[in-house]
């Protein structure tokens, strides 16, 4: 039979090389096609030829059998004739994917020796830069030079290598798997003999090419059979994955039982009429999707697949029978029985084999071994071991446990070691945790994959400990968990709620004394914005004269006065100058002082002797209100006519962040309010002074008796007597940073700087998330405290730092200090061993790091100098290791832990760590809280069913949505069953402003009354003011999403929805009107600019006008970025252009009008909808067809928006009269026709910024081209 079958489908009997079986099919069917993507095919006989020319022109590169080329493309008909070219030269072809992080990429190059890239012509300066200098990178297209001839390519032996696959190793670093042309061979044989090529399948190929799944879909055309190559990403779009196979006719798709069950929560799974096999792998599959399947496509194959990389592609399956799922829903389907050519063990640990039914480690043998593991000849000798059952063979020790069944099926069971299948993605444990370990921060790492019993959801989390030595956090050996991880917002929490404020109850029935000037004035408001903690350093070089300059004291002229002569006037503007100042701009208010953890929990009380109207008592200063409210009577230290200010720091407002250290930083705060002073009293003829430290003055505060008296200064005439700085400075000039002073650590005396060393404070000795300022930082500056008094120490280190804060054009952060409390930082303590090595006494100290500012950070409102310490180390590691390790390897969450756990011999107790309560806390999306209300109580079992929980009733209402795997598909889906269910109208966007239960319960019960907004959240949180971003034609803002979701700049992002989508609306006749609706919505998010508008494609338009009109009415915009503004061309085959009337007849309209909804301007599926689009119902009849589970009166609404707005545009006179005066960035795509804006002048004060991307029209909000965009954006903003 299977002789039969060969002569039938054309399989040669003989021939063991893949060259071979492409040739006999080129000859065979030399017009048949081989592989089809988007609209263009090749046939055999090109694949063939165009194969053959590749192969040539490696071989004349030296390339032959055994030689490893490399292969840098997406999917397209370059990768396959990239790898059946360097099949024809004989050598073996290295799969590097594009997605892969860039590190990965360059690894993989190095380790395996690979001299010769192929790649795409637009990829070409991406691979140059990632590969081994010296690297040949070519393309399928290069001509050969002239003059040379081509060596015949080599034929490859059966045992010659095909292709080497890098996997997962639990070194820390990946393997490559040497895979022979036989094992191949054998492979694509076994697949034909049973039917599942041939010249009547269609393979569509989906799965990412550095897997070693994907080999037989690109391969396939040695059987016979026809490839249709997927889009990049398809495989994270189960959409996407259906409308290939409708396109394509595909008759063969395989999958991980993860996009199984996404196909089949699409509701169009069965609409893939041309399916006849489909293949799970990868992952174990249940009973209960099997079935689901089968009932989806009753006359589909379903054929459960199983085989390591090391065994090449598929070592056994099992054809599914829907008599044999009778399992719960844990239960799993077999593996089934070697593949042909294979033989199968369950050994014990002595490999000796087990009874049936009995569990051991499987090992497999035979023609479809790999060679092993290129480079590692230990790895290999480990994994691939002499077989105990016949002399000269070897076996592959899988790591899987499996049993025999009765039936003489295999059963996975488990695995013996620390490999994990996620996702379907083979994943070591140990190198995911070998690659955080390599972090210079972390001493130990393990990782583990969390099951969240309720919700079904599967993770991959990291646990990390720090290297104090390395990674120090504030409050070292006593610190909270928010000094280790920012998730839990604990600090920004309390910054929110003003705790260093006397509470109102305390000051209730008081009498209070409102303060005037209580409006900032334009000189306060910009001096307090200037004076920033600066992160970043962009002002320019630093010179040695710079230092000096900085350093050099400052005198200025004084006209002395008592205090008695100061008015209410003038008290009440000094005292401004300690209140908040606020920005639209910022989340917290800002303040002329620093504070630690911006706090503010020094509270200054104002003692009069009668000074400036007050009667004789003490009276808080309530910064917030501007007032000033009696607390007690006089202290007895306030002489008649007298100022005296007392300070005190409030515990109960530092505790929540700070543990040790308390006193110190609320002295250093002291000391700072004290600075501000002493540069604004003197316009008064005043300065302060050191008045004593009397603990005593505590109990005339009528304060809590843990808060801490901090010292009592008095308000005296300036008598021009500089204060006497008791402060010693020393700097240190980072190697290559100041021009004129070389690397090392100086001492400031007598306005010069004498060298002490080459010993520095290093980046290690300051705390872990400030490790990327000193990177950045010029210099640092060390304060060491030599008062005559003690309890001066930390004030006055305070007080010098606001100074230097203050000085133009130079920006600060304070870095470490000593304490006098036993817990010194570590930039204390190397700098107490830098000093005692110079023979120079230590004492109280300050570190701070500085560096030249810009203008622009100068004046800038905003928060981006503090937005870098919203990450803790657990998300910085995360974000490091992004960069390292593809997306199925990343953990979704970086735990740092005190300890990790230790077993007796000094490894990772990982059982003991998957019970610790951070990793138990981390298994669940929340605590579980019962539904309550009748509509909770039943949305939770709709919500349930929709996310596929275990038991559809198990639903938290404060589950997230989307972090339950919810995607814009399903919400369409849920939306519309709690329509038609509850008789509501929610529009789509419902379930993106209410993503938990309880919300949208709430949403439900309020849906008849509850207006609706048009602006849809894509990004929830932020410090600065929103982004609001117009969507393309159509006005649906859904595929602005991931742009939202990614471009991560510390703002909530909008995406502002058309009026016409929701039901009862109208779309409006002309863009003015759009904008101006669209601006009403703007508004009730964000009263008054500045404002930040994007828009993208037609949205730009949109976008413009709404700057045009928010400027005319007297706002601000600060920034308006034009995204893809123009067209996408499409062009008649003859090259000519279509008119730009919305006519059915007009096929770039209905072309324009199809990519709302697909994404695309090309493919099958615009070729059906074109044939088949003669008016909007027709059209709308397509789109359903193609979309299921999009309703009609949806695509009807969005389609009428698309027929109003598609002819908009300016007119030369309408153009003429807007000019914005915002910055203008535009981001214009490969491939699109002008915009609105090219060939015009004057529209705007400033020439626009033109950023040109490499990504066409649709593919820069895609999963492959949304980086490109979120990096160009980023950095627009200055992010």
């Amino acid at each position: 039979m299977k002789t039969a079958s060969a002569l039938t489908s054309g399989i040669p009997l003989t021939g063991s090389n893949l060259p071979d079986l492409l040739s006999h099919q080129a000859a065979l069917r030399p017009d048949a096609t081989a592989v089809d993507h988007r609209d263009t095919r090749l046939s055999y006989g090109e694949l063939h030829r165009r194969s053959r020319d590749l192969g040539e022109r490696l071989a004349r590169l030296g390339i032959g059998p055994d030689t490893r080329v490399g292969l840098f493309t997406e999917p397209s008909l370059d990768l396959m004739v990239g790898a059946w070219g360097i099949l024809a030269a004989g050598a073996a072809y290295l799969p590097l994917s594009p997605d892969y992080p860039e590190d990965r990429l360059r690894y993989m190059l190095e380790d395996s020796g690979t001299s010769v890239v192929v790649t795409q012509p637009h990829l070409r300066d991406r691979v140059t830069a990632l590969a081994p200098r010296g690297t040949t990178v070519l393309t399928p297209q290069d001509a050969p030079p002239e003059g040379e001839l081509a060596p015949a390519a080599s034929a490859p032996a059966p045992d010659h290598l095909a292709y080497v696959i890098y996997t997962s190793g639990s070194t820390g670093r990946p393997k490559g798997v040497m895979i022979e042309n036989r094992a191949v061979v054998n492979q694509l044989r076994w697949l034909a003999d049973c039917g599942h090529l041939g010249p009547q399948v269609t393979v569509l190929q989906k799965t990412p090419m550095s897997f070693d799944a994907a080999q037989w879909e690109i391969l396939a055309p040695a059987v016979g059979a026809r490839v249709v190559m997927g889009a990049p990403g398809i495989h994270r779009d189960p959409e996407a994955v259906l409308a290939a196979v409708r396109a394509g006719g595909v008759t063969t798709l395989q999958c991980v039982p993860t996009l199984l069950q996404a196909l089949l929560d699409t509701e169009e799974f069965a609409s893939c009429t041309s399916l006849e096999r489909v293949f799970s792998g990868g992952e174990a599959l249940t009973h209960r999707l099997a079935r689901d399947v089968l009932a989806e496509l009753p006359g589909v194959s379903l054929i459960n697949l199983y085989g390591p990389t090391e065994t090449t592609i598929n070592a056994t399956a099992h054809q599914v029978d829907p008599e044999d799922l009778g399992g719960g829903a844990s239960a799993t389907v077999p593996i089934g029985v070697p593949v042909d050519g294979l033989s199968a063990y369950v050994l014990d640990e002595n490999r000796a084999p087990v009874d049936i039914g009995e569990s051991g480690e499987l090992h497999l043998g035979g023609i479809q071994l790999a060679r092993g593991y290129l480079g590692r000849p230990e790895q290999t000798a480990e994994r691939f071991v002499d077989s105990p059952f016949a002399a000269g063979e070897r076996l592959y020790r899988t790591g899987d446990v499996c049993l025999w069944n009765p039936d003489g099926t295999l059963q996975f069971v488990g695995r013996t070691d620390n490999q994990v299948k996620l996702r379907g993605y083979r994943v070591e444990l140990e190198e995911v945790a070998a690659r955080i370990e390599e972090h210079t921060w972390v001493r130990r790492a393990a990782t583990l994959v969390t099951d969240d019993a309720r919700t079904g959801h599967q993770a991959l989390v990291a646990c990390v400990e720090l290297n104090p030595r390395t990674a120090a956090v504030m409050d070292q050996g006593a610190h909270g968990a928010h000094h280790q991880s920012k998730a839990s917002k604990l600090q920004v929490k309390a910054q929110l709620s003003n705790p260093g404020l006397r509470e109102p109850a305390e000051l209730a029935g008081r009498p209070v004394i409102a303060l005037p000037g209580r409006e900032a004035t334009p000189e306060q408001r910009r001096t307090a914005f200037a004076r920033k903690t600066y992160r970043f350093y962009e002002g320019g070089p630093v010179t040695h004269a710079d230092l000096l300059d900085l350093l050099a004291p400052r005198r200025a002229p004084r006209h002395p006065r008592p205090p008695a002569d100061l008015s209410m006037d003038q008290l009440g503007s000094v005292l401004r100058w300690l209140g908040p100042f606020r920005s639209e701009e910022r989340l917290l208010p800002k303040y002329s002082y620093a504070s630690p953890g911006a706090l503010y929990a020094t509270q200054l009380h104002v003692e009069s002797g009668g000074a400036a109207g007050l009667a004789p008592g003490v009276y808080y200063h309530h910064p917030a209100d501007h007032t000033l409210v009696r607390v007690g009577d006089p202290s007895g230290h306030c002489p008649d006519g007298g100022l005296v200010l007392h300070f005190l720091g409030k515990r109960r407002a530092i505790e929540p962040v700070y543990r040790t250290n308390i006193q110190e930083v609320l002295e250093f705060e002291t000391g700072h309010m004290l600075g501000v002073l002493e540069e604004v009293l003197p316009e008064h003829g005043l300065t302060v002074r050191p008045l004593g430290h009397f603990p005593a003055v505590r109990d005339t505060l009528d304060v809590a008796d843990e808060d801490h008296y901090l010292g009592t200064f008095a308000i005296t005439p300036d008598d021009g007597e500089p204060r006497r700085d008791s402060t010693e400075l020393f700097v240190q000039a980072h190697p290559g940073r100041v021009e004129g002073l070389p690397g090392g650590q100086y001492r400031y005396r007598e306005g010069r700087l004498e060298p002490l060393g080459q010993e520095l404070i290093e980046p290690r000795h300051v705390i872990a998330i400030n490790q990327g300022v000193y990177d950045r930082a010029s210099f640092g500056i060390s304060a060491v405290a030599r008062p005559a008094e003690p309890w001066l120490e930390y004030i006055e280190l305070g007080t010098r730092l606001h100074h230097l804060q203050r000085t133009p054009g130079f920006g600060f952060m304070s870095s470490g200090y000593s304490s006098k409390t036993g817990h010194p930082l570590p930039a204390a303590r190397r700098l107490d061993d830098i000093l005692g090595a110079a023979g120079i006494a230590g004492g109280a100290s300050y570190f701070f790091l500085g560096g030249r500012v810009s203008a622009e950070q100068v004046a800038s409102e905003g928060m981006r100098e503090d937005a870098v310490h919203t990450k803790g180390p657990a998300e910085m590691i995360r974000d490091e290791l992004a960069r390292s390790l593809p997306d199925f390897m990343l953990p979704s969450r970086v735990l740092v832990l005190d300890a990790l756990p230790l077993t007796a011999n000094g490894k990772i107790d990982t059982k003991a760590l998957a019970t610790s309560p951070e990793v138990t806390a981390a298994r669940t999306t929340g605590p579980y809280v019962a539904p309550a209300t009748p509509t909770e109580r039943r949305l939770a079992v709709t919500w349930g069913t929709a996310l596929k929980y275990p038991d559809p009733a198990d639903v938290s209402t404060e589950d997230n949505f989307f972090a339950g795997g919810g995607n814009s598909l399903i919400a369409v889906a849920l939306v519309n069953r709690i329509n038609r269910e509850y008789g509501t109208k929610l529009p789509l966007q419902a379930l993106f402003e209410a993503p938990t239960l309880r919300e949208l319960a709430a949403r439900v019960d309020e849906a008849p009354t509850t207006p609706v907004s048009r602006l849809i959240p894509l990004a929830r949180e932020g410090g600065f003011t929103p982004v609001f971003c117009w969507p393309g034609l159509g006005g649906y803002p859904m595929n602005l999403r991931l742009l939202g979701g990614q471009v991560a700049l510390d703002r909530p992002f909008f995406g502002v929805q058309a009026h016409g989508i929701n039901a009862g609306e109208t779309p409006y006749a002309t863009i003015r009107e759009m904008a101006s609706a669209d601006l009403r919505e703007l508004r009730r998010v964000q009263p008054s600019g500045p404002y930040t508008l994007w828009g993208y494609s037609f949205g730009a338009r949109v976008a413009f006008e709404a700057a045009w009109q928010l400027e005319r009415a007297g706002e601000k915009v600060e920034r308006l970025l034009l995204i893809c503004p123009g067209n996408p061309e499409i062009r008649r085959a003859d090259g000519q252009t279509w008119g730009r009337d919305a006519s059915y007849t007009n096929p770039a309209y209905v072309t324009i009008l199809f990519s709302v909804f697909a994404g695309t301007i090309e493919g099958p599926a615009l070729d059906a909808c074109l044939a088949a689009t003669r008016d909007e119902e027709s059209f709308v009849s397509s789109i359903g067809e193609l979309l299921p589970a999009l309703d009609t009166e949806t695509i009807r609404r969005i389609t009428r928006i698309v027929a109003t707005t598609y002819e908009f545009d300016y007119t030369f006179r309408e153009l003429a009269e807007r000019r914005v005066e915002a910055p203008i960035t535009v981001f214009k795509a490969r491939g699109d026709d002008y915009s609105f804006l090219e060939n015009a002048s004057g529209y705007s004060a400033k020439p626009p910024v033109v950023v040109e991307l490499e990504g066409d029209h649709y593919g820069v909000l895609k999963e492959r081209g949304v980086a490109e965009l979120v990096a160009a954006v980023r950095e627009a903003m200055g992010s």
